[in-house]
């Protein structure tokens, strides 16, 4: 995928398979996406005289698919006449609808005749969510969307023999998650919140025209926006491009290529001053206008009225690098989502556990799609804890955190990169909402890791967590001495990085890409563990670990035979423990009750504990289980009066489980 220059793109229609009639753009809304700039005040639509002779034209081709689009079609009077007409000619009819119009009681009747002649409906539904719908759609929305939907099931809509399908768009500059994702989760929350159901959903790529242009460019976002696209475009997509096989018909009988170009008022070359009844469509094989907003049809896997088209599928090292500019660059500025990384360094593969699968759902479209980890730092029983979530990024982790910890917990986030810090702070009072909170229990600063210190009180937290970012610091140590210090006794710092087997040399240590890939930064695993003990955290536990892949060839180039890991690691504060493993001939029997481990508790890779099972432990892990918020699901006997020497088999070493990982000869696969 990459950029591409639209003027060379050399498009031409085959056979006309559908024909989309846009009857104007009178609506009932007033959307701030809105291509075609509907409105109760749109006076662009077609009449009785020019929809007649659309009609004749329709009925005397062989087309079978027709569409109809507004606006709000059931605002024009001529629908019904198309729908009866066209149904009795046995023609396919679809019709675009915003739904709140059929709660409309001039416009009500539409259900029934929709029941009817077996129409096709196809809906807008932005979210799930009230508030981002009504932000888009205009207030009071979503609950009249909702009321529409249940109609539409109470007619049989939704079923297997009358075809309710939903429409996804974007609510900000940002491009839709993966087509299946948004359906599985639209799915799972009409169902259980509202009762309602349907037959698929598409997603769409937002096209910088009309309303939404103007609104980027008023944010001074439209270059980043057309940059974006233009770094998605598939080249795959542009032989199944809807314009192929479609032409789309304008309220007075105008040609053009699809409602986009309509939009744009672009007529089809050679035709400007043709009518649809004018034309043989048997002979009708014209070139395609492009503009630059048809990236947005050529974004990834593909955007059309009928959703994706196709199924999903390192510089030289400055003289002056600085890690902070690095970093806010690669993250601000060239990462535009997640599938923009080169490797699987930064993104999450491990199994996602249910409960916080579960919490997906809830978490702005914006946040998860410009989110970028290297594993799962939410760990177990987190209710009501104060939480620092450092470099958070646009706050997924953090919102994951915020809702799982509930209303008397509090998580706070810190990021130095601008433009993620503002995803985050855009959200918080809608994720409250989301989440059924009465306030946002979340505050996200603006400032380097390093001074987290002077933004959060000593010994005021409980968990501190983060997802590959303590790589991308410049003075690690630090940062992990800063962390120590704000933890309260007892408190733990849960986080996932990237390391390698071996210290990098300088050039790779400056690498641009590297860095902002995580692996620049990567420490090698051993003087990341005596730095974490330099600052107090005795005895690191890994959690999880896998190999990474590099999915880039020219960064595989780069780095040679360096070989990389994604490690999960748990450092607790904790006075006593020992920088060894001791016997103290402690027992130690997990009684049940974390809500997460109901059969079994995973303290780290090297212990695991059955329910109700007696497990011989060190005493730095007695620790662990006793003076942390896990000590009242177990059960410790033993003390320490005598000592037994070294405690055999107890921690893996670092060392250890990333041999292990290398001898499976296995690399995870890739997040893009």
């Amino acid at each position: 995928m990459g950029s591409a220059v639209f003027s060379d793109w050399k498009i031409a229609k085959g056979q006309i398979e559908t024909v989309q009639v846009n009857l104007g753009n009178r609506c009932n809304q007033s959307c701030t996406h809105c291509h075609v700039e509907g409105s109760p005040a749109g006076d662009r639509n077609m009449d009785s005289a020019t929809a007649e002779k659309v009609l004749a034209k329709l009925l005397g081709s062989d087309i079978m698919s027709i569409e109809f689009t507004g606006g709000a079609p059931e605002m024009n009077p001529s629908l019904a006449l198309f729908i009866e007409q066209l149904s009795t000619a046995a023609r396919r009819v679809t019709v675009r609808t915003n739904l709140t119009v059929l709660t409309m009681p001039e416009h009500a009747r539409y259900i029934e005749l929709y029941r009817k002649h077996g129409v096709r409906l196809i809906a807008s539904l932005p979210a799930v969510f009230k508030e981002t719908t009504d932000r888009q759609r205009g207030a009071g929305v979503f609950e009249r969307s909702i009321a529409a939907l249940k109609q539409l099931n109470a007619a049989g809509y939704g079923a297997d023999s009358l075809s309710l399908d939903l429409v996804y768009n974007p609510s900000g500059d940002f491009l839709p998650p993966p087509e299946a994702e948004v359906e599985s989760e639209y799915r799972s929350l009409l169902k259980d919140r509202h009762g309602v159901w349907f037959n698929r959903l598409f997603t769409m790529v937002n096209a910088p025209l009309a309303r939404y242009k103007d609104r980027l460019e008023q944010e001074g976002a439209y270059d980043r926006y057309l940059e974006l696209l233009k770094r998605h475009h598939n080249p795959a997509t542009l032989d199944r491009v809807m314009c192929r096989n479609l032409v789309s018909v304008d309220y007075q009988g105008c040609l053009y290529d699809c409602d986009f170009n309509l939009a744009a008022q672009r007529r089809i070359p050679g035709y400007e001053e043709r009518r649809f009844w004018e034309i043989d469509l048997d002979q009708f094989h014209p070139e395609i206008a492009c503009a630059e907003y048809c990236y947005a049809c050529t974004v990834g896997s593909g955007s059309s009225c009928h959703g994706a088209l196709v199924k999903s599928d390192a510089g030289e090292a400055p003289s002056d690098f600085d890690v902070k500019e690095t970093v806010q660059q690669y993250y601000g500025e060239e990462l535009m989502q997640s599938a923009d990384l080169k490797t699987s360094a930064c993104c999450t593969l491990d199994a996602m556990p249910a409960h916080i699968r579960q919490v997906m759902p809830f978490v702005h479209d914006e946040i998860k799609m410009k989110y970028y980890g290297c594993g799962n730092v939410v760990p177990d029983h987190i209710r009501g804890l104060t939480i620092l979530d450092m470099g958070c990024g646009t706050g997924r982790d953090s919102y994951v955190m915020a809702y799982l910890a509930g209303e008397q917990g509090f998580v706070h986030g810190i990021d130095m990169t601008k433009a993620q810090i503002d995803v985050a702070k855009r959200y918080e009072a809608e994720q409250a909402e989301r989440f059924g909170f009465s306030r946002p229990n979340t505050s996200f600063i603006h400032d380097a890791m390093e001074n987290v210190g002077q933004h959060v009180p000593a010994r005021s937290v409980d968990l501190v967590t983060s997802n590959c970012v303590i790589n991308l610091v410049e003075d690690k140590e630090r940062v992990l001495r800063s962390i120590f210090d704000v933890l309260k006794d007892g408190g733990e710092f849960y986080f996932s990085d990237v390391y390698a087997d071996r210290r990098l040399p300088e050039p790779l240590r400056t690498n641009r890409v590297l860095y902002g890939e995580c692996l620049g930064g990567a420490l090698y695993w051993k003087d990341f563990e005596r730095m974490a003990r330099r600052a107090g955290f005795t005895d690191p536990r890994i959690v999880s670990k896998r190999a990474i892949e590099i999915t880039d060839e020219a960064v595989k180039a780069l780095v040679g035979n360096i070989t990389f890991y994604s490690v999960t690691y748990r450092l607790w504060k904790i006075e006593g423990l020992e920088d060894a493993c001791e016997d103290y001939g402690h027992v130690a029997v997990y009684k049940g009750g974390v809500p997460e481990s109901p059969f079994r508790f995973i303290l780290d890779d090297g212990h695991v504990f059955e329910r109700n099972r007696p497990e011989r432990v060190c005493g730095n892990t007695a620790f662990m289980l006793s003076r942390t918020r896990f000590g009242s699901f177990f059960e410790i006997t033993g003390s320490f009066d005598e000592h037994f020497g070294l405690f055999q088999g107890c921690s893996t070493t670092a060392a250890e489980l990333m041999k292990q990982e290398q001898d499976k000869g296995r690399s995870g696969p890739s997040c893009c």
